[in-house]
């Protein structure tokens, strides 16, 4: 199995309905998929883990690549993982605000943005997403 991490940058703020639509898009491909992962969303940035089987995983991934809503999408970290870490949800998900005390969240697109270190911290990224299977999905 495949762990993929990574960053995007949405291309305007996404409204809560437009969120729900593509919170019940995604839950419907990744449950199909057999994926599961954890999104994290704050004032247009996402941050998220998918795990699963490698193609499958790679195919949704290419999908979030290619959506035309997202910019600045990288990958912060691939592992091979024996087990899923984020359980079996088809996608948690948690909605941050800006200011929010948030252990572990970089503002990887602010004014000293660095695409290497954003890289560097990969693992540190997805323990912050972990921080939150807590929340379900």
């Amino acid at each position: 199995m495949l762990s993929l991490v990574y960053l995007s940058s949405a291309t305007r703020p996404f409204s809560q309905p437009e969120l729900d639509a593509l919170l019940d898009k995604s839950r419907t491909n990744n449950t199909r998929d057999d994926i599961s992962g954890i999104l994290v969303y704050r004032d247009g940035d996402f941050l998220q883990v998918l795990e699963g089987p490698e193609d499958k995983v790679r195919a949704a991934f290419a999908r979030i690549n290619r959506d035309d809503r997202q910019n600045r999408v990288m990958v912060l970290d691939e592992s091979n993982i024996d087990e899923r870490a984020v359980g079996d949800w088809s996608m948690g998900f948690r909605r941050v605000k800006r200011g929010e005390p948030q252990d572990g969240f970089v503002d990887f697109f602010g004014a000293g943005f660095d695409e290497a270190t954003a890289r560097a911290r990969g693992k540190d990224v997805y323990q912050y997403l972990l921080s939150f299977r807590s929340i379900g999905g």
